[in-house]
């Protein structure tokens, strides 16, 4: 390839890149960008090239030595193809690139949505749509209990006197689970529950 002959000869009589540089007219980051592929001399500046180095162009391009004729020819195709190497190299970069650019931009939309989504569904869970209170009886004491749920029937909160929570299991998530397991508790212990307060959806047990 041009650019690893370039950097061959170009050691070979002597020439550091500045210094070649120099020779040439151009700034040394011209020649580096020559010498690693990114980019390639026009014919004129090949020619330049050649002349300074005291080479053939065909030898700079790595090409046999041919006739006046056939080596503008050659010269011509290897122009052609090493700024078609170039161009598809130039290409997958900048793919590369956008990928770069794209790919974190795109994670972030989607982590942004699934955040605010989750937000939106928490605050909903959290949001009150129901509320019933009770008055329990037992053994001649009077205890009360209230649940709060939203509108999937998930308790909220739940709370009253003591009693309840050391005697009856009510760590329930559903609420019409909790409500039904409180009822049941006092009938089976011979006393009675009853609904003093009710708002919003109502339970369905």
């Amino acid at each position: 390839m041009f650019n690893d002959n370039l950097k061959a000869i170009r050691k070979e009589k002597g020439y550091t890149q500045e210094s070649l540089a120099i020779e040439l007219n151009v700034v040394r980051q011209t020649v580096s960008k020559w010498e690693k592929g990114l980019s390639v001399p026009d014919a004129e500046m090949l020619q330049r090239i050649a002349e300074v180095l005291d080479v053939s162009v065909v030898r700079l391009l790595g090409a046999e030595e041919q006739t006046q004729e056939e080596s503008r020819n050659e010269l011509a195709e290897q122009l052609a193809r090493i700024n078609e190497q170039l161009a598809i190299k130039n290409r997958r970069a900048r793919k590369i690139w956008k990928a770069v650019i794209i790919i974190p931009i795109i994670l972030i939309i989607i982590l942004s949505v699934l955040f605010i989504l989750g937000r939106v569904n928490y605050t909903e869970n959290q949001t009150p749509a129901g509320r019933v209170a009770y008055t329990c009886t037992l053994d001649g004491e009077t205890y009360s209990y209230e649940f709060e749920y939203n509108k999937n029937y998930q308790v909220i909160s739940a709370g009253g006197d003591s009693w309840i929570d050391d005697h009856v299991d009510v760590q329930y998530e559903d609420a019409n689970q909790a409500a039904a397991h409180l009822k049941d508790y006092f009938k089976e212990h011979g006393g009675t529950v009853t609904v003093t307060e009710q708002e919003g959806i109502k339970l369905t047990e």
